[in-house]
């Protein structure tokens, strides 16, 4: 165990994270001469080695910005967290893009995340967003399905999960070689104020930001403003000048940010070639399961089994058992009972 982590969190857990707090106390030397005159205070601080225990008892880890874990984006922008509490394993050599939006988003703009999501992972790129649910959440649900990893940004401690609903999903972020990442200790609420805060890190790890669904008052348009003052990338996706879900991102639209209605359109940016249907149609081994990857190469969309023999009028049988060898050799992804490359 390095002293300074040790005392960095003793700190961290006496101050509630703050940023401000912290940066200020930063230039006093070291956080074990922080720790010790803040005991000379009123205000009470943890015993170091018990809050540093409380910390390994729930996997989770310190980083500081000189560590080789943290990532290197982030190291960019200013101002950037000492540190960051982790729980899983942040994604590295991969072009990271965030996926932001309302959290009162329609049914086309969740399905819109997920696919974006999904193609962008199936491409090798990482997700960023905040496992708020609407936008966020279907964002990082459609990096799970591509059996991408991704990173989840809280305004809260690592010992919760906000909002509760998405404890299951955070869990699979982890599980599926993700993380989850946040600069308060374990213990600090979601407050107002620290949405803000975590949007610039929501940014800042990332290459760019893509907007799906901003109202006027959406704070997915503070992650935006942090992306363009971090000299990232802002992708918006249009929709209906009359929805109120679109006002804030057709405002973007109009100060420059780049239009985009597809996956392709970011993956172009980036100069990275979409990937993935020929070579799972190389990995296809039988006519009938090329007839099936084909079929599933053709639409925008999952298909379930139904749509997909009527496609191919293969018989019910063929169909099923092709299917389960695809999913067995990681050639298609099943999610709901529908099917996609």
């Amino acid at each position: 165990m390095h002293s300074e982590a040790l005392y960095y969190n003793a700190v961290a857990c006496a101050l509630h994270g703050e940023s401000r707090a912290m940066r200020k106390f930063a230039g006093f030397g070291s956080w074990k001469t922080v720790y010790e005159t803040l005991m000379t205070g009123t205000n009470p601080v943890p015993e170091p080695e018990a809050a540093w225990e409380a910390l390994q008892a729930q996997e989770i880890r310190l980083l500081f910005r000189d560590d080789p874990g943290y990532p290197p984006l982030l190291r960019e922008i200013n101002p950037a967290p000492l540190a960051l509490y982790v729980r899983g394993t942040i994604p590295r050599n991969a072009r990271a893009v965030a996926i932001v939006g309302t959290r009162r988003a329609t049914p086309e703009g969740k399905r819109l995340a997920q696919q974006f999501a999904r193609e962008l992972v199936g491409a090798g790129c990482a997700i960023v967003s905040g496992l708020a649910i609407g936008i966020d959440a279907a964002a990082h649900a459609g990096a799970l399905e591509a059996g991408g990893a991704c990173i989840a940004v809280l305004a809260n401690g690592l010992d919760r999960t906000y909002p509760e609903t998405n404890r299951r999903l955070a869990e699979k972020i982890i599980a599926a070689g993700g993380a989850i990442i946040s600069e308060y200790p374990p213990g600090e609420h979601p407050l107002k104020y620290r949405f803000l805060e975590r949007n610039r890190i929501i940014s800042g790890v990332a290459h760019g930001a893509l907007v799906i669904e901003a109202p006027e008052s959406s704070g997915s348009l503070s992650t935006a403003a942090f992306a363009l003052e971090q000299n990232r990338d802002v992708f918006v996706v249009p929709g209906a000048i009359t929805h109120p879900n679109f006002q804030g991102a057709h405002s973007l639209i109009r100060q420059g940010a780049e239009l985009v209605t597809k996956p392709d359109d970011i993956l172009a940016a980036y100069g990275i070639e979409k990937r993935g249907v020929a070579d799972r149609s190389e990995a296809a081994r039988s006519p009938e399961e090329k007839l099936i990857v084909a079929a599933l190469a053709g639409v925008s969309h999952p298909l379930d089994v139904d749509k997909i023999i009527a496609t191919t009028k293969l018989e019910p049988r063929i169909v099923n058992q092709s299917l389960t060898f695809l999913i067995v050799r990681k050639v298609i992804r099943e999610t709901g009972g529908q099917y996609t490359i």
